[in-house]
């Protein structure tokens, strides 16, 4: 899926924001992120959506789903609200993370892109183990993030981020904190969902990593 597909949802947008968005697309396998949502899935909520990248790319590629995006960044939501205007099915919410999925639910499928490593690792945690809660059964937990290997990607990830989170602001966060992709998939484990793995490193600087939990129930 180009870039071309979703560029017009931009156009209206401050040259920030478009640049932004044409940043995020290129350096993120968001296409490969988005082929993971399983074709029974009906609705999904993306969680730190920002200015709605992967929101966009969703359902661009699956227009049937209903995509909700969730950013505690009003700022972020108001210029992803701009690219929802005249489209059913989509829709931007100003919410902090952990409040919005605590008092909703059950979802079908929940994502969660490039966000929790701006979190401390107990937080992280935290976030799984509620958004697996929150899951129907059969729900998913979509999670991709970018990990602590090989390390002269790790070593690019740290100063790209720094310069985004300290420098300019263009993210908010604690800090950053890259884990091995081990830790997300026990941390999901402990939470009750049967998981995958995906590498999405190759063809990329930057060492992304994807995880899919299915929510099991048993008896």
């Amino acid at each position: 899926m180009p870039y071309a597909d979703i560029a017009p949802l931009y156009a209206g947008l401050s040259l920030r924001d478009r640049l932004y968005a044409r940043i995020r697309y290129a350096t993120a396998p968001l296409g490969k992120v988005a082929a993971l949502v399983p074709r029974d899935v009906a609705s999904v909520v993306e969680l730190g959506c920002s200015a709605g990248v992967f929101a966009n790319v969703l359902k661009v590629r699956r227009p049937e789903l209903d995509v909700v995006g969730v950013d505690a960044d009003e700022s972020k939501i108001t210029a992803a609200a701009k690219t929802a205007r005249g489209r059913s099915g989509v829709k931007f919410v100003v919410d902090d993370a952990y409040a919005y999925v605590e008092s909703r639910g059950p979802f079908d499928a929940v994502a969660v892109v490039d966000m929790l490593y701006l979190l401390p690792p107990s937080r992280q945690d935290e976030l799984i183990r509620l958004a697996a809660d929150k899951l129907r059964p059969g729900g998913y937990l979509i999670i991709k993030e970018m990990t602590d290997r090989p390390v002269w990607k790790r070593r690019w990830c740290y100063l790209q981020e720094w310069l985004a989170v300290r420098v300019l602001g263009l993210t908010e966060g604690a800090g950053v904190f890259l884990r091995a992709g081990d830790d997300y998939r026990v941390a999901m484990e402990r939470a009750g969902l049967e998981v995958e793995t995906f590498d999405l490193t190759r063809g990329y600087p930057h060492p992304h990593f994807a995880l899919r939990g299915r929510k099991v129930t048993y008896g």
